[in-house]
């Protein structure tokens, strides 16, 4: 190829180059800005030739590209060099690359966005390139270009970088009141915390209530202590390293408290006696009056309260609170419309009075000097008391304190004599006796009461001077006795019976006689002509067995036994029966001997002597008779 040629395809290339340039200038100013634009130089020919393969060409002087970049920010820019990994608020810019000698071509471009490859184009040919042209957002950038270069004959070929960020994000605002969030505008009664968050914070504004213009810092977060001499409106913004301006938030500190008024003419602390009106009143927010009456429970009804002068009398308790929670301090005005009433009180010891109400907002003077509820008032003479319930109300009371006597001596009075009492008066010595009558006698009674044998013994004694006398009362009772069987009788043993007296446990024993056994047939058997028959007691059970011939003999032995056990006194009762008969027949006889008749009498003799004879022989046999027909029947 010629040089001529060349040349001709260096200016054609030249023109194409300049055409393309002048369409990016054009592009670049139709795209829509607000402010000024500015060419930055961002790299100069020296560094790169270190990055390319040839070794001669290390450190040479000789440049072999100019990058430029041309951006949009919402301020005025100056032209300059940038520093690798600087900060840019730009929302708009232009990359150019620009070769500065005639051996180096361009080859490959990348724009990288947060390690995301957000455009990339091949390149070639020499001379001015537009390699970029577009909005920026947020984030970090990455510009990679690579060039080729031709030395002798042989190519080489080397990569520039360059990294930047884009922060078009104002500070962000956070306004905290007592740790809680407060939005923009509000109020509280709590510490204000202004706090601007941004990675590239530069300096943070604050206005207090007293202040004509901004204060800044450097500390990315300042706070209002909540006191009444910080009270007003506050305002904050911030800024970044790159004059991206955060939006102005207010906060109003609120550390007073509302306002209470009462009704004209009245105060707070004093006693009125006219309907009372008490309202609450707040700059900032709504407030709420609390009332109470006396020693009763706190209660709301707004932030405005009538108390009628009908109401109670009495003392009436307020404060008020803001939505902050600012209070007054309680205050209390008393309610007086009662007619003021009170009484007079006389001692019962003396003749002193006192004189007392039932309101403890009244008050009282003594002929014309203050006087305490409850006081006693001694002096003789006449007095007044001005009753007052503090509302121009009042109520007088007359009265008058007689003698105050007093007992200085004392003769007692017994049981049988008058004693006297002297007194005299303590305001003017004024004296007299009064007798003491006697009383008579006064007997205690003791008494011992009458017991089964004992009569009451009744004791007399004067509790006052000893005196004694005892009499008798109530008659012996007797004994109660009540028997109880405390051991059986059996068949052959003796029993016992307890007699006890139920007043005074008086005790006898009572022996009782053994049963004796109760026996019946329980068997009978005959043997050879001989029955025989066994008896069982029924109470013990003893038994025993007999055999009939053996029954008529123990009959005749136990006849034998009777006639020998009583005979004495059948001997006895034969002789009296004899002596008896002898008188009568004797009477008999002398009779029949009167009446001459002999004959009746020897015969009347003679039956006297057989009937002596017979009893007598039957006295003497009858046991042997029983015995022989015993011993028959055996």
């Amino acid at each position: 190829m010629t040089v001529k040629t060349k040349y001709m395809l260096t200016s054609v290339l030249f023109v194409i180059l300049c055409l393309i340039a002048l369409l990016a200038v054009v592009t670049l100013q139709e795209t829509p800005t607000a402010n000024a634009v500015s060419m930055v130089t961002i790299f100069k020919t020296r560094g790169v030739m270190g990055t390319f393969d040839n070794p001669y060409l290390v450190g040479t002087p000789e440049g072999c590209f100019d990058v430029t970049i041309q951006g949009t920010s919402g301020a005025s820019e100056t032209g300059g060099t940038l520093e690798n990994d600087c900060v840019l608020n730009w929302y708009y810019c232009v990359i150019k690359v620009e070769t500065t000698n005639r051996y180096t071509n361009h080859k490959y471009f990348k724009l990288e966005k947060d390690g995301v490859a957000i455009y990339t184009e091949e390149l070639s040919g020499k001379y001015a390139l537009t390699l970029y042209s577009g909005a920026l957002n947020d984030g970090e950038y990455v510009l990679t270009y690579t060039s080729s270069y031709k030395y002798n004959g042989v190519g080489h070929s080397g990569s520039y970088n360059f990294r930047f960020r884009v922060d078009r994000t104002a500070p962000i605002n956070e306004l905290k009141a007592g740790g809680g969030n407060l939005a923009s505008g509000g109020n509280t009664s709590k510490n204000i915390t202004y706090t601007a968050i941004d990675p590239n914070f530069s300096r943070l504004y604050y206005k207090s209530p007293t202040a004509v213009s901004y204060s800044s810092t450097t500390a990315n977060s300042y706070s209002v202590e909540a006191k009444p001499s910080n009270s007003g409106w506050w305002y904050f913004y911030a800024t970044d390293a790159v004059g991206n301006t955060s939006a102005k938030v207010s906060a109003y500190m609120d550390c007073v408290p509302p306002n209470m008024t009462l009704s004209k003419g009245m105060s707070f602390g004093t006693t009125v006696g006219n309907t009372i009106s008490v309202s609450a009143t707040d700059e900032v927010s709504t407030c709420k009056l609390y009332i109470k009456f006396e020693s009763e429970e706190w209660f709301s009804n707004g932030n405005t309260y009538t108390i009628p002068d009908t109401e109670r009398n009495g003392r009436y308790y307020f404060y008020a609170e803001d939505g902050n929670g600012n209070r007054t301090e309680t205050s209390w005005i008393v309610l007086s419309t009662e007619e003021p009433s009170g009484s007079l009180i006389k001692s019962d010891s003396d003749n002193s009075v006192k004189f007392v109400w039932d309101n403890e907002y009244w008050s009282a003077t003594l002929d014309g000097k203050s006087y305490t509820e409850g006081r006693i008032i001694s002096n003789e003479g006449e007095h007044e008391i001005v009753l007052s319930n503090n509302a121009n109300k009042t109520k007088k009371y007359m009265f008058k304190i007689d003698h105050c006597y007093k007992a200085v001596s004392q003769t007692p009075a017994t049981c049988i004599k008058n004693g006297a009492v002297k007194y005299e008066c303590s305001q003017c010595g004024d004296k007299y006796v009064e007798t003491v009558y006697t009383s008579g006698h006064r007997y205690d009674v003791t008494s011992t009461p009458s017991s089964c044998t004992e009569s009451e013994h009744i004791s007399y004694t004067c509790s006052l001077c000893g005196a004694k006398y005892e009499t008798e009362g109530n008659y012996p009772s007797g004994h109660n006795y009540v028997s109880t069987v405390t051991k059986e009788p059996t068949c052959t043993m003796e029993g016992e019976r307890s007699v006890e007296c139920s007043k005074c446990g008086d005790v006898y024993i009572v022996t009782l006689a053994a049963n004796g056994h109760n026996y019946e047939i329980t068997d009978i058997t005959t043997s050879k002509g001989k029955t025989t028959r066994t008896y069982t007691c029924k109470d013990c059970k003893h038994s025993y067995k007999q055999e009939l011939g053996d029954q008529y003999e123990e009959i005749s032995n136990y006849v034998e036994y009777l006639f020998q056990q009583y005979s004495p006194y059948m001997w006895w009762a034969l002789l009296a029966s004899a002596g008896v008969w002898s008188i009568v027949i004797g009477v008999m006889i002398a009779i029949a001997h009167k009446n001459e008749d002999k004959e009746k009498a020897k015969k009347m003799l003679v039956n006297y002597v057989i009937g002596l004879v017979v009893i007598a022989v039957i006295l003497v046999a009858c046991p042997y008779l029983i015995r022989g027909i015993a011993a028959l029947v055996t």
